[in-house]
């Protein structure tokens, strides 16, 4: 098969030991601890500066600073024990009902309560309200500040309905193309649930806001197409994730501008863990779109830091009273020289209007970011 043999690879990296894999990590972690480049954030950034450093960054692996900011790697590639260890080829096979969860929120239950049987919904749903999706991406789940910040966000600013998605049984794979080449079934079976709520419990499809980051904004996409009766209302892509969707390897495609009435994109890894071209009705590119993003100065860490941003940006839209402006831009040229684009400013975030089109560009700084919705009430 072309696709399994374009990720099987016996290349020294995937041959290391055990022992190998764990020094390299402790370096990585000391490196973290001494490694600032606040100034090289003024430059432009290229893989090959730490590529000097992690021979094999960004094309085999990537690192992901865990919760305690410790490194965590994420295998880009396959090797051939790689695959029969983590099952690539039984990946049909997995019992979606378990390994995709969902869990309920609302200003009555803002504890949640994991959706066991779908007809429990019957005595919660509100059809009058709102509803809300979160999804994650690759090294993520449900529990994780992307899902949980986002979640608190909506509840925060709205009376809504509010699911989290959590497919982490699958997301957290460390080999990606195995968690990538799931996503057109774990979004299918996304669009099944959506339909149910359309179908039995009366929510229309017009209110549904499906909100995805970088993996789980291509999920998104695919469950938005799975929708019979109509197309839901909207969709936001989080720094959708470009390895292997940029060349096709996904046949089901990406997230784009019919998956939805409305989809606006956030691009903040742009060309390297996230896509750089626009993908939706409305795409922002705040700082230019590209890593590192400001506060993103480790030199490990700084495209994973950037890709975290565009839910960062996200979730500060959700409760910071103060909006994220944005300038339309004629091109992408434009925006990564980083000129101020002569469009008239619209939003950018949850309240971006449903009727933007086009490219736009913003300047947002770390100290704009809010990190907990206890934040927003201190401002």
């Amino acid at each position: 098969m072309v696709i399994f043999e374009f990720f099987v690879s016996n290349t020294e990296f995937f041959a290391i030991s055990l022992k190998r894999i764990t020094c390299l990590v402790l370096l990585v972690f000391l490196s973290y601890v001494n490694t600032v480049a606040s100034k090289e954030q003024e430059e432009e950034y290229t893989r090959e500066k730490v590529q000097n450093v992690y021979p094999g960054f960004g094309t085999d692996y990537v690192l992901f600073p865990d919760e305690r900011n410790h490194p965590i790697i994420g295998y880009l590639k396959l090797n051939s024990t790689s695959s029969r260890t983590f099952g690539i080829f039984d990946i049909n096979d997995r019992n979606l009902n378990e390994d995709v969860k969902f869990e309920y929120f609302s200003r009555e239950y803002p504890d949640g309560f994991r959706v066991t049987s779908q007809e429990i919904l019957k005595n919660y749903v509100n059809i009058s309200k709102p509803t809300k999706f979160i999804t994650h991406g690759w090294m993520s789940g449900g529990r994780k500040d992307s899902s949980v910040l986002i979640r608190d966000g909506f509840l925060h600013k709205y009376d809504a309905n509010v699911f989290v998605m959590d497919w982490s049984a699958i997301s957290g794979n460390p080999f990606y193309p195995i968690p990538m080449m799931a996503t057109p079934k774990v979004g299918k079976h996304y669009g099944k649930f959506l339909n149910y709520l359309v179908d039995e419990l009366g929510v229309k499809p017009v209110d549904i806001h499906l909100v995805g980051h970088s993996l789980g904004a291509h999920v998104s996409g695919f469950a938005g197409r799975t929708v019979k009766r109509g197309k839901i209302g909207r969709i936001t892509g989080l720094d959708p994730a470009l390895p292997g969707f940029d060349s096709g390897l996904v046949s089901s495609g990406t997230l784009n501008s019919k998956d939805a009435h409305f989809v606006d994109v956030i691009h903040t890894c742009a060309g390297f863990l996230g896509y750089k071209s626009p993908l939706g009705h409305a795409d922002f590119y705040p700082n230019g779109g590209c890593p590192p993003q400001p506060g993103c100065s480790v030199l490990e860490f700084m495209e994973a830091c950037s890709h975290s941003r565009s839910w960062r940006i996200f979730f500060s839209s959700l409760v910071n009273e103060e909006p994220y402006m944005a300038t339309k831009c004629s091109s992408l040229s434009e925006i990564s020289t980083k000129k101020w684009c002569k469009g008239d400013p619209i939003e950018m975030g949850d309240g971006t209007p449903l009727e933007a089109r086009g490219i736009y560009f913003t300047e947002v700084l770390e100290e704009d970011l809010l990190f907990s919705v206890e934040d927003a009430n201190k401002v």
